[in-house]
């Protein structure tokens, strides 16, 4: 199979290897994989198991709680304007395992806290890590080491970390608030963390020429193009990119996606808690929440080889298509319960639209030149979609008593996504292609 990186076209027989060495570019998936199986299920999949122990003690409601998630969330959208120009000027190992860090250290505090107050001030300082520990590293890591024929597919298996963890996380951290009270719960997540801080150390390596290779798996041969030049200098830059009516369409479209997507993993368990009643009613929310999030191991990684296969401009219009699905199942499994079976396929590739199509789309639009920069900013966008979906669904339960009508909006909103993301891959063409770069068709 033909490559490319700087440095020239040099052809290889075995996508493992390159230049008659294993191409250390797995490794770097796996770390990937890694920083998604454990930091992502911690800060997304398992915070929300403290919601009803944490209201309790505190007698607080649930908008009073989600305010914690705000203010998180607020801190990595404000970090996320300098966190890709962060890991561009330091090696990603380090970035990575400082960022980690502080999100577990602040676990710790969380653990002592007495009030909500206290709460909210170490979300603030924990939001300045997860804004690098969560889905940054495995996109940057992705873009540095593979190329675009496969950029898709190495994608998605880094992503289904969260799926994988998901099973594993989920059940122990819930256990552990069962048993020992939410307090030692907080302690659980900072030790999981931790495992991941000698991982970056050990394994991560920011670039391949760090590790002698002058080729990468997954670029055009000349053959293939015979204009190609380098993966890692095609593209504009992220400048150029907010000048673009593209950049906003899919700047939106990743924002409104996380209103859904941040609700779901918010309310998902204390929701089906609620409906399925009864001593065990957290128990078997768990499990309905576990059996959605193991789908993601194989839905991502279905999503971005779909994405390499049909071409990301179709997979993007799709996706949201089935996540809008889901919510529609949610809101009839309160007089059903046979809905909530029928979401968790839906899920699977539902699911996976948050993870996998932004950062795939902004490789797609823009190229690789400043993606670090513009993968934060994707970031951005989530974060503010993640701020607004678990604040209007705590809203809606604290007026109506119930969930439904936001996933009535949930479901219409992410048809608007579909839509959004048709429009970010047909307009300003002449305008990027005037700068220098015409996105492969």
């Amino acid at each position: 199979m033909p490559e490319a990186f700087s440095g020239g076209f040099v052809k290889t027989n075995n996508i493992f290897k390159v230049d008659g060495r294993f191409y250390y570019g797995w490794i770097m998936l796996i770390c990937g994989f890694m920083s998604m199986f454990i930091c992502y299920v911690i800060k997304v999949n398992c915070s929300p198991l403290f919601i009803k122990h944490i209201c309790e003690e505190f007698g607080i409601n649930r908008t009073m709680y989600a305010q914690v998630n705000t203010l998180l969330t607020v801190s990595m959208m404000i970090s996320s304007m300098f966190i890709g120009k962060v890991y561009k000027k330091i090696p990603v190992k380090f970035a990575l395992s400082g960022c980690v860090a502080i999100a577990a250290l602040c676990y710790v505090g969380m653990s002592f806290s007495h009030n909500i107050v206290q709460l909210y001030i170490l979300a603030i300082i924990q939001g300045i890590g997860w804004s690098g520990a969560t889905n940054l590293p495995v996109t940057i890591m992705v873009s540095n080491w593979f190329g675009p024929k496969i950029k898709g597919t190495a994608m998605s298996i880094g992503m289904l970390g969260s799926g994988a963890g998901a099973l594993v996380w989920v059940e122990v951290i819930g256990k552990v608030i069962e048993a020992h009270g939410w307090r030692t719960g907080y302690l659980a997540m900072a030790g999981c963390l931790a495992i991941m801080i000698p991982v970056a150390l050990i394994f991560v390596v920011s670039m391949p020429v760090d590790k002698g290779f002058e080729t990468r798996v997954g670029d055009p041969s000349p053959e293939e193009n015979k204009n190609a030049v380098p993966a890692q200098k095609q593209g504009i830059t992220g400048e150029q990119a907010l000048k673009t009516s593209r950049w906003w369409f899919q700047w939106f479209a990743g924002m409104i996606t996380m209103i859904g997507a941040g609700a779901f993993s918010y309310i998902f368990v204390d929701y089906y808690s609620s409906i399925i009643g009864g001593e065990n009613a957290a128990v078997s929310a768990r499990a309905l929440y576990r059996a959605a999030l193991g789908t993601l191991i194989l839905g991502k990684f279905l999503l971005g080889f779909l994405s390499d296969v049909l071409k990301i401009k179709r997979t993007a219009v799709i996706a949201p298509l089935f996540y809008s699905g889901v919510f529609i199942c949610m809101a009839l499994s309160s007089s059903n319960m046979v809905f909530s079976k029928v979401l968790i396929p839906l899920y699977m590739f539902g699911g996976a639209l948050p993870s996998v199509i932004p950062f795939l789309i902004t490789s797609y639009n823009f190229g690789d030149k400043e993606y670090g920069v513009m993968s934060g900013w994707m970031n951005m966008a989530g974060n503010v979609g993640q701020i607004l979906g678990p604040t209007i669904a705590s809203i809606v339960f604290d007026v109506t008593k119930s969930y439904v009508l936001f996933f009535v909006i949930s479901a219409f909103l992410l048809v608007i996504v579909a839509g959004l993301y048709f429009a970010s891959t047909v307009a300003s063409k002449k305008q990027i292609q005037a700068l220098g770069y015409t996105p492969a068709e």
